[in-house]
């Protein structure tokens, strides 16, 4: 049984420590366990980052599972090498050492393993295997064994077949259950050059061939998902969508589109059939002018004008004599909405004349100015309803909302929305998620799923909001949708440079993190926080390449919480097969 479970080869555990560090914030401290394990020398190709390991516990046939952060060869004659040791013979004692690395005599060298616990058990149960959540003290001096490939398989993938990529120091596909991951939200947190935006590409691919009740919304700031996902604009039913006018002719929208997008280095030798390829999007009438008001907002709802009234209350400036009957129009106006079942989100129209006339009434009697605010404050809202709303062939935020939750087969599932203006793009995210998550509400379905693609989220949730810069309405917005939006189906990938930044409201909702290089120790030190991984493992992501990925999941992409080193599919390659088919 032991050995249809493990490898045959095996270590010794030889050490445990504490390592406890401040947190982030610096205001308390976090602990951290660490073991040693010894293992053979002659292992040193089979260990590396990431592989998994069981080791005997206090209780029989539960094994603790620890997962290696960090490896380091060692050798008898170093130990106790120090300054001490006169400088002559510390050359020689080293010449002989580095001799011995590649001799054939293991004896005085071997391999520490530096791992941490992964929070499970491993319990043999005659011929039945479980993992189970807990925690048992190892056993210094036991035998540590290697988990092998059907059994790390077991334990690490989901049971899908669904693949993001190759697992690390594994001859092992990395299958999720993008389904469940979507559900609870995604993060990918990465430096510049990465490969952040490849690797979303790839979950939109992913997610639209896999699963057909699912629309795809991307805000890209950046102008590069339009070619990194330019296949599946053409091939399905989408909408690349811009705030600028659109060409009058599929000639010049090809050439525009070269001009104003990122073509990656890769590809950039097929800049030509790049330009071909936006003719036919062109043709296919996928590019589309989104119509923007200048006000920011599309129309007036209730819930506006109980801030306008409350935010006149809070004002030290306005009169005393005025708070009360403000105070009166809060009341009358909730009776108002109770009456005829009116929420905060719906449009005001002209059945609240009645209303006003009644407010206005009581505020000739209490001997107000013609001048005073209320009277001007009534008279802004009967100005408003006067335009009425009026049905345009614009396509603006309100039907792009409705085609984003249309859930007929004929209707686009993605929707490709390019803002290359940031604080006009804040403005735009807001007004969409709020206009969606407001339909969704009121009109309950689970057909179709959305999910929200927020690049540079550090621009539209950031830690510290402005309403100068509409940043504070984003961030409002998003926040919201990762908070209530998955009882409605509705779902959210951010993508970042700098956890730092980001609201850390947001930051908490998210359950599947995708970690690459980040540089600056704070944000490694939050994530080890986040999800109790050990300092060193995520300081080896300083070491990964551009497209390689260090996998946590919260109970959501992968059936435990173990954290996977893993390489991404390149996107880009499907991109150019598909190019030079044209």
């Amino acid at each position: 049984m032991m050995l249809s479970i493990f490898e045959g080869s095996e270590g010794r555990l030889r050490e445990a420590k504490i390592i406890t560090r401040q947190t982030s914030d610096g205001r308390g401290t976090i602990s951290f366990r660490n073991y040693i394990v010894e293992f053979p020398y002659s292992l040193k190709d089979k260990l590396g980052i990431g592989k998994l390991l069981a080791v005997n516990t206090i209780k029989e046939n539960n094994y603790l599972i620890l997962e290696i952060a960090d490896i380091i060869p060692m050798h008898y004659g170093m130990i106790s090498l120090d300054a001490s040791v006169p400088r002559e013979i510390r050359d020689e004692i080293m010449r002989k050492v580095e001799e011995s690395w590649y001799s054939a005599e293991e004896r005085e060298k071997w391999i520490d393993a530096i791992t941490y616990p992964l929070g499970y058990i491993l319990e043999i149960n005659n011929e039945n295997i479980v993992f189970k959540k807990g925690y048992f003290p190892p056993l210094l001096g036991s035998s540590v064994k290697i988990l092998n490939k059907a059994v790390y398989t077991k334990f690490v993938c989901s049971n899908s077949n669904i693949s993001l990529g190759n697992i690390l120091n594994e001859d092992i596909r990395l299958n999720v259950d993008l389904e469940k991951a979507i559900r609870y939200h995604l993060g990918i947190f990465a430096f510049t050059g990465s490969g952040k935006s490849n690797l979303a590409s790839l979950i939109v691919r992913k997610a639209l061939d896999n699963l057909p009740n699912t629309k795809v919304v991307i805000f890209d700031v950046s102008m590069e998902y339009a070619i990194l996902l330019l296949d599946k604009l053409i091939d399905i039913e989408s909408k690349l969508i811009s705030l600028d006018r659109i060409s009058t002719n599929f000639l010049d929208a090809g050439r525009r589109f070269i001009r104003s997008h990122v073509i990656p280095d890769d590809i950039i030798d097929l800049k030509d059939k790049i330009r071909k390829s936006a003719e036919i999007l062109y043709q296919k009438e996928r590019m589309k002018q989104l119509y923007v008001p200048p006000q920011g907002l599309t129309f007036l709802t209730y819930g506006d004008i109980i801030d306008l009234i409350r935010k006149q209350i809070e004002d030290k400036y306005t009169a005393i004599s005025q708070k009360p009957l403000l105070y009166t129009f809060l009341s009358k106006l909730d009776n108002f909405m109770r009456d005829r079942k009116l929420t905060s989100d719906d449009i005001v129209d002209e059945s609240i004349n009645q209303l006003l006339d009644e407010i206005e009434t009581m505020g000739r009697e209490a001997h107000l100015k013609d001048n005073s605010s209320l009277f001007t404050f009534i008279a802004g809202i009967r100005s408003y309803i006067s335009l009425g709303i009026q049905e345009t062939e614009d396509y603006d935020i309100e039907k792009l909302s409705i085609e984003i939750l249309d859930p007929s087969e004929n209707s686009p599932r993605l929707f490709i929305i390019e803002l290359p203006n940031l604080e006009e793009g804040r403005q735009v995210v807001a007004s969409i998620i709020n206009q969606v998550y407001n339909r969704r509400k009121r009109m309950y379905s689970d057909n179709p799923k959305i999910l929200f693609i927020i690049d540079e989220a550090q621009e539209f949730i950031p830690y510290d909001t402005k309403q100068k810069d509409k940043s504070e309405a984003s961030s409002e917005a998003i926040e919201k949708l990762l908070r209530h939006g998955r009882k409605y189906h509705l779902h959210a990938l951010i993508s970042t440079q700098r956890l730092a930044y980001l609201n850390t409201n947001a930051l908490q909702q998210l359950h599947t993190y995708f970690i690459s290089t980040l540089p600056r120790p704070y944000d490694r030190q939050l994530l080890a926080e986040t999800f109790g991984i050990s300092d060193m493992l995520l300081d080896k992501t300083l070491e990964l390449e551009p497209g390689q990925w260090l996998l946590v999941s919260f109970k959501s992409a992968l059936p435990h919480d173990v954290p996977v080193f893993f390489s991404a599919d390149n996107n880009l390659q499907l991109i150019r097969e598909f190019l030079n088919k044209l």
